[in-house]
């Protein structure tokens, strides 16, 4: 369509200086949005009237264009804001869980036997090696591991059956 390379060459610099203003003088914004324009055009050229002036009319159609773009962009940072609150909530109700699993394994703990529980702190909580305990409690290491083991076993039975929590 020759009529429309000539409408081209006439006119893109003015679109593209319209929405170089329109778009507060972002250059790569500018030329996507003139490029957009005159395709736009040129699919809607056979409809254009005549009624206006053809600088007018892609002027126009280059509004369109940029108002199009800047809805697009509003709803493209509500998305991710939505995605990055979607994350927060996320992460913090990670913690709130963790924070609860660790108090109904603490309460837990606190329900096994005497021994049980003294090897499960020092060995959890404490971090301390099996031979250490052994000679807090006065037992072998060997023995320290079997009954830790143990109790670790009792703790993820009961997280099971009274909470749902699998670990």
């Amino acid at each position: 369509m020759k009529e429309f390379e000539e409408i081209y060459t006439l006119y893109q610099k003015d679109v593209y200086h319209f929405l170089l203003k329109l778009s507060g003088y972002d250059d790569s914004a500018a030329e996507e949005l003139t490029q957009e324009s005159f395709y736009q055009a040129f699919v809607s050229f056979g409809r254009f009237r005549g009624e206006c002036e053809v600088k007018s009319w892609l002027c126009q159609i280059a509004k369109n264009i940029y108002y199009s773009h800047v809805r697009a962009q509003i709803k493209q940072n509500n998305m991710k804001a939505k995605v990055d609150v979607n994350q927060e909530v996320k992460a913090v109700s990670a913690i709130v869980e963790e924070k609860i699993i660790g108090m109904h394994i603490k309460k837990i703990i606190q329900e096994l036997e005497e021994r049980d529980r003294n090897i499960v702190e020092y060995r959890l909580f404490g971090e301390l090696p099996y031979k250490e305990i052994g000679i807090l409690l006065d037992l072998k290491d060997a023995t320290v591991k079997v009954l830790f083991s143990r109790a670790k076993v009792k703790i993820q039975k009961r997280l099971k059956e009274e909470y749902g929590y699998e670990i």
